[in-house]
């Protein structure tokens, strides 16, 4: 049986001498270590700023700013916006909240936390950086106080910040500690200090808030702007309830407050968005006014992206050096100051607009002006604004799209003719006025901004297509709600700064770049703060953008956004303009939303016009389209911006773009039956362009004296014509007047040999009766009451009446003639009575109507604008030779 035996011996000090060696090892390791940290410790601690009990009170530096010459355009300066209060003034809530949300331990450490440094510490280790916050408030308030450069996450900083605050925990009381901190900390809205910040969220002095108001505030510190209730209100809620929770955890409200006070409304600061545009911020001083709306644009990029501090900014002494072009930029606000170049108000309320222009090749915004009078820390609509755009988002998420997926080139055809998905029935805004379309190509879509199209096209492509590209190309800040077929007509939110960008990746031949206003900042003793980082992607063929850039040079030269020329210049732009919602203002005619889009080769700019809201159902835009006011005001500040440049007539045309003949009616290569008429010259990217031959035409014999009747069979007397044939287009619909005389005929001429004997044929009857269109059934219907017939004026006068309260709606007559089975519409202004006579002419070609019956229809026009009502009952009018 073994058994067992302990080393003893020679072997035994073997093993002793072994471990001593290891332990030895082990504690040398240790003491180099602690060594390195203590140099360490004592380099950042010989570098620590000098304790000085001053710097707890505001050291300010003025800060410049200049344009992308380097030549100053304004100085930020004097931060006042900090309203003191002593501590006896701090009702305990306040205090309360902030120590348990920012600093539960506070009151038994001694400056520094070893608790949340061991934790910070722990994870920063995993993370390999040293990005973990361990932040007391007393650190904060020595960060604040005496670091430099507060937003630099080092370990050297860290230690710096513990020695200073164990030197104030050593000199001040907590109490007066926690008042420093809470008269100093920055609050956003240029709010430094708890009490500034009562007035610029809620109105009040400290005294008067209550738990879900101080919670707000105690919410701030982590992140002023991006918690900012006025501009991010979701955010802000969210963030304002994790705090009341905290308070409750704390003890410091009921379960029952909490759940009260929850995603309570932020009612003063919507209340001041309505009636000054924002916060009023009267604490920041500039010693002149130039430019304030892009400055404005420049401060919020150094908050947001940089995360600098109000202090940094307007009290750090920094050079700020940016992208503005001061002559772009001045004659857009001098644009805007004219008051010639707006619409007359309503009571007083002056119609609003925005603008931004940018540089696509470098992304600079070079000019930005975010309304008609600024007001210091008012609203910048050119950023901060988001509206819908109407039409000027087609380019941008279906035609944009359609191009880059292939199989589709500037001549593809789609039939503007009545179509529904579920219950969506997209309509063009003058379908009542001027009938539909028809066949029609992308280009003549584009040029005439026709809904139908677009929806239709979006739909082949599909929605989720359009939408990522407009999203994830072109950087539209779209959401998941906005995942429809209404984008194709411009339902997202959008601002001019958004749309600028993504016009600008088609003016930069399909190469998104960074949109920025900064160049770079220096900080006060000259160092580099910050350098931005500017990125460039293609996010589509070369050949996509030019041929978007071709088909909206169109636009402007032959569509809706003529008044946008510019001598021989090469300009690309895009009208758009946005409905009236029918649920809240019934038929009314007008446009929330005005927009145009347009650029160059060197500039991209973007002009918007509208109310910033309608509170009393007034205050819409009444006979202003993008192509009016809005496409003037970028005309007179683009010409500004081209005049010293050469001329460019013409967007450079990458390899890979072909043209050829095609058909306009089928969108193919044109056929041996396809009319003269119907055959244009178009460009497509290599591998679009059709190479099949239209089908859409036919030939059929007519009758030689009634061409509008299909020849008999055994007739003699014929004439061969040619048709179009659309199978699929419903008999009731009206075809548009181009293509009417391309419609077949349904009737045929009775048979010459056949005929002649009435014992084996009965007499032709007239054409069967084809219902007109049945409208909207939500509407009323008029009553025709008879109908009367003047032989020597070749009239019809036709009485009618209409129910009580649609005197004033204009109404559609529809005539089917004799012998014809296509109906014909004639708008009629509205009668401002109950009982009216209505007078239609028969006559044709200045020529008599042919004998036969005539009947007689009458519907209203919708009221909100897009379509008609059901029709009334028929009434015939039968003429005699």
């Amino acid at each position: 049986m073994p058994t067992s035996r302990k080393p003893s011996g020679p072997q035994r000090q073997k093993r002793s001498s072994k471990r001593r060696i290891v332990l030895l090892s082990m504690v040398s390791a240790m003491t180099l270590v602690l060594i390195s940290v203590a140099i360490f410790v004592g380099i950042a601690a010989a570098t620590t700023p000098k304790w000085d009990p001053a710097a707890l009170d505001d050291q300010k530096q003025t800060s410049y700013v200049y344009d992308k010459d380097n030549i100053q355009i304004t100085q930020l300066h004097g931060l006042v916006n900090r309203q003191v209060v002593q501590a006896s003034k701090i009702p305990d809530l306040i205090k309360k909240t902030f120590v348990a949300v920012e600093d539960k331990r506070f009151y038994q450490h001694f400056g520094v936390d070893p608790i949340r440094i061991v934790g910070s510490a722990l994870n920063d280790i995993r993370s390999g950086s040293a990005k973990e916050g361990a932040s007391t408030i007393t650190i904060q308030l020595a960060r604040n106080a005496f670091i430099e450069d507060p937003t630099a996450k080092t370990l050297t900083r860290k230690i710096q910040e513990a020695i200073l605050a164990i030197q104030l925990e050593h000199e001040y009381t907590k109490d007066e500690i926690l008042t420093f901190y809470l008269n100093k900390i920055f609050l956003g809205e240029s709010s430094f200090g708890i009490q500034a910040a009562a007035q610029t969220y809620f109105g009040k002095d400290l005294g008067d808030l209550k738990p879900e108001e101080v919670a707000l505030l105690a919410g701030l510190p982590q992140a002023p702007s991006q918690y900012n209730p006025y501009v991010h209100p979701e955010a802000a809620n969210n963030r304002r309830n994790i705090v009341l929770g905290v308070m409750r955890d704390a003890g410091i409200i009921s379960a029952n407050e909490y759940t009260q006070k929850k995603d309570t409304p932020f009612s003063y600061v919507e209340t001041m968005k309505k009636n000054r545009s924002g916060a009023q911020k009267i604490t920041i001083t500039e010693t002149n006014n130039k430019f304030p709306y892009f400055v404005n644009k420049v401060v919020d990029e150094l908050e947001t992206t940089y995360n600098l501090t109000d202090q940094q900014i307007y009290s750090g002494g920094l050079r700020i050096y940016t992208t503005v072009d001061s002559k772009i930029q001045s004659a857009a606000e001098a644009a805007f100051a004219d008051p010639a170049n707006f619409p007359k108000g309503i009571n007083n309320t002056k119609v609003e607009g925005a603008m931004t222009i940018i540089e696509p090749s470098t992304g600079a915004v070079q000019a930005m002006v975010g309304g008609r009078e600024y007001t210091a820390g008012g609203w910048n609509r050119a950023w901060q604004s988001k509206r819908q755009p109407g039409s000027t988002i087609k380019p941008l998420v279906v035609y944009g799209p359609a191009i880059e997926k292939g199989g589709y080139f500037p001549g593809t055809v789609l039939d503007d003719m009545p179509v529904r998905y579920g219950t969506y029935t997209p309509t063009d805004f003058d379908t009542i006025d001027k009938g539909w379309k028809g066949l029609i190509t992308m280009r003549y879509a584009l040029e005439d901004s026709v809904n139908v199209y677009a929806v239709k096209l979006l739909n082949l492509i599909g929605v989720d297509y359009g939408w990522k590209f407009g999203k994830d190309n072109l950087g539209l800040p779209l959401e998941q709600g906005d995942r429809n077929l209404t984008l194709a007509l411009g339902t997202p939110l959008v601002s001019t700064l958004d749309m600028a960008s993504a016009y600008g990746v088609y003016a930069n031949n399909g190469v998104s770049v960074t949109d920025h206003t900064i160049v770079k900042v220096l900080d006060a003793k000259g160092n580099t703060l910050i350098t931005p980082k500017i990125t460039k992607n293609r996010v589509m063929k070369e050949t996509t953008a030019y041929i978007i850039n071709d088909m909206l040079r169109s636009v402007v030269t032959d569509g809706t956004g003529v008044s946008a020329q510019i001598g021989n210049w090469a300009v690309a732009g895009k009208t758009g303009t946005t409905s009236l919602d029918p649920n809240k203002y019934g038929n009314k005619s007008g446009n929330p939303d005005a927009w145009f889009a347009g650029y160059t080769p060197n500039y991209a700019g973007i002009v918007w016009m509208g109310y910033d809201s309608d509170p009393d159902g007034q205050h819409y835009l009444r006979n202003v389209y993008g192509g009016s006011y809005p496409a003037q005001i970028w005309k007179k500040v683009m010409t500004v911006a081209l005049q010293d440049l050469p001329v460019q007539s013409k967007f450079t045309m990458p390899s890979g773009i072909i043209s050829g003949s095609f058909d306009t009616k089928s969108g193919l290569l044109p056929g041996s039956l396809t009319p003269s008429a119907f055959i244009e010259t178009e460009i497509a990217a290599q591998g679009d362009f059709p190479t099949r031959v239209s089908d859409v035409w036919m030939q059929k014999d007519v009758d030689a004296d009634r061409p509008n009747i299909l020849a008999a069979p055994g007739s003699k007397n014929t004439l061969t014509k040619t048709f179009l044939h659309l199978p699929s287009r419903d008999p009731s619909w009206q075809w548009p007047s181009n293509e009417a005389p391309y419609r077949p005929p349904t009737e045929s001429a009775p048979d010459p040999i056949t005929n002649l004997d009435p014992t084996i044929h009965t007499p032709i009857n007239e054409p069967p009766v084809v219902e007109p269109p049945q409208g909207d059934p939500t509407l009323p219907s008029p009553t025709l009451l008879k109908v009367t017939y003047n032989p020597q004026t070749f009239k019809a006068l036709i009485s009618m009446t209409v129910p009580s309260g649609n005197e004033k709606d204009p109404t559609i007559f529809y005539l089917q003639r004799s012998g014809q089975t296509a109906i014909e519409n004639f708008a009629i202004n509205a009668s401002n009575a109950r009982s009216t006579t209505i007078t239609i002419s028969l006559a044709e070609n200045g020529k008599p109507p042919i004998p036969g019956e005539y009947l007689f229809w009458a519907a209203f026009k919708n009221r909100n604008g897009s379509g008609v009502g059901p029709p009334s009952g028929s009434v015939k009018l039968t003429i005699t030779d």
